[in-house]
């Protein structure tokens, strides 16, 4: 049992500092998910933005789309959680990559533990903006008529507003305190759960409570953070050094 969890590499993205760094970590820690896990999962943000046309498929996509393709070849389970940035999976990793997804959250057990698992968007409550959002956004009429924009201006205006979204949401959630992911996690204890595994908040962080314990992953963006199930216990890791890269 080796169970990885990642989320918020926003890939595509066109503030990322220092996109070669991300790109070599992130083919990194595939490498390294390749070679040992027997899960891997995506817990909200891995694209930057991700809308699901019934025929287009982003072509600066397809490096990580072939690594999740050959991580099920090898057997790997692999889910994708939808997070705020790439709320409507669709079929595609379903049925052509065979990726479990989820539109929520996820809820799974592992060597006898249970995982609640979260991007996390929307558990503050002074998120009230936000929640109204999600709905508008996650509709279905509204996602048909998104479609009828060609792809090539609609993938454009919709990484305007995500860029602009982001920015938005790093100097908001800042000013906010874990308390609130604390008091969630918390609650998930208490429903029985032994791990509450989130992101969204770009910031990495174990807060532990009888005896479980609550992990946000961080991001792929200033932190390379991740956590890692061994089937005994749930670990925070950063992604730092050549170290940790799989050999080529």
């Amino acid at each position: 049992m080796k169970a990885y969890f990642i989320s918020d590499l926003h890939l595509g993205a066109r503030e990322i500092e220092n996109p070669e760094l991300q790109r070599e970590r992130v083919n990194g820690l595939f490498a390294q998910i390749l070679k040992d896990a027997t899960h891997l999962f995506v817990v909200g943000d891995f694209f930057d933005f991700w809308f699901e046309y019934k025929t287009v498929i982003p072509k600066q996509y397809f490096p990580v789309l072939f690594y999740l393709q050959k991580m099920r070849e090898k057997g790997i389970e692999v889910h994708y959680l939808a997070g705020n940035h790439d709320f409507f999976l669709g079929t595609f990793f379903d049925r052509y990559l065979d990726v479990k997804t989820h539109a929520d959250e996820a809820v799974v057990e592992l060597k006898s533990k249970r995982f609640f698992i979260f991007h996390g968007d929307g558990v503050d409550p002074d998120d009230k903006g936000y929640r109204i959002l999600k709905r508008i956004l996650r509709s279905a009429f509204n996602q048909k008529l998104f479609r009828l924009i060609h792809p090539d201006l609609g993938i454009r205006l919709a990484k305007l507003v995500s860029g602009t979204s982001r920015k938005y949401n790093k100097v908001n959630l800042k000013k906010r305190s874990e308390d609130a992911y604390v008091r969630f996690a918390e609650q998930k204890f208490a429903e029985g759960f032994d791990y509450v595994v989130m992101g969204h908040r770009h910031n990495p962080l174990v807060h532990e409570a009888q005896g479980k314990k609550y992990v946000n992953l961080g991001d792929w963006i200033v932190n390379y953070s991740y956590a890692v199930f061994d089937g005994n216990d749930l670990k925070l890791k950063f992604f730092t050094n050549q170290s940790q890269r799989a050999p080529k």
